[in-house]
């Protein structure tokens, strides 16, 4: 049986035999390969598909993610995220929304919220550990990262330090607030 030139979807053609039903078969299992299939999660998904190929994609619905094979392994495209909170040091409350971390596709370490100082009218200063990702995120690949902070007077810039045992340090000026929103941090 031929096969079209792009995607190779197969087609019947002059010389084959008349099978309709075969010829049904061949091509509705070419395209299931080719949409987004849907499975209950990676277990059924790999037992359904024993040989997969690169390029198919998969709906997990456990955990609620889309998953691409690629040569060598189902990776996660999207998932939804799980909040987890970030563990505060004791001089250091909730600014906003609760300060919290999520895994964005198993490959980076996402970050929200806000952080304050516990006692009223009183400074985050710079070079300040605010807190600590969850140990459960793995291993973050450290460095700087730019953060919103509070304006007091004058251009106030901030950024974030992420170390590697996922301990957190506001960098900057003294500060009334600082935000984590839009943080995102690869895994080593």
């Amino acid at each position: 049986m031929p096969t079209t030139p792009i995607g190779g979807a197969p087609f019947p053609a002059g010389p084959d035999s008349d099978n309709v039903p075969a010829d049904l078969q061949a091509l509705a299992v070419w395209a299931s390969t080719r949409v987004t299939m849907r499975f209950a999660d990676a277990a059924a998904r790999n037992a359904e598909i024993p040989a997969p190929t690169p390029g198919m994609v998969a709906w997990l619905d456990n955990p609620g993610a889309v998953t691409i094979r690629t040569a060598t392994a189902w990776r996660t495209l999207w998932s939804a995220l799980s909040w987890t909170d970030l563990t505060l040091e004791s001089a250091y409350t909730t600014f906003g929304t609760t300060p919290q971390a999520a895994l964005d596709g198993g490959n980076f370490i996402v970050l929200r919220g806000g952080v304050q100082r516990s006692t009223p009218s009183t400074d985050i200063t710079g070079n300040s550990v605010v807190g600590t990702i969850p140990s459960s995120f793995g291993t973050p690949i450290g460095g700087d990262y730019p953060i919103a902070t509070q304006w007091l007077s004058d251009i106030v810039t901030g950024r974030l330090y992420v170390a590697t045992n996922r301990q957190l340090t506001y960098v900057g000026r003294n500060t009334g607030w600082i935000s984590l929103n839009g943080v995102r941090i690869p895994l080593a």
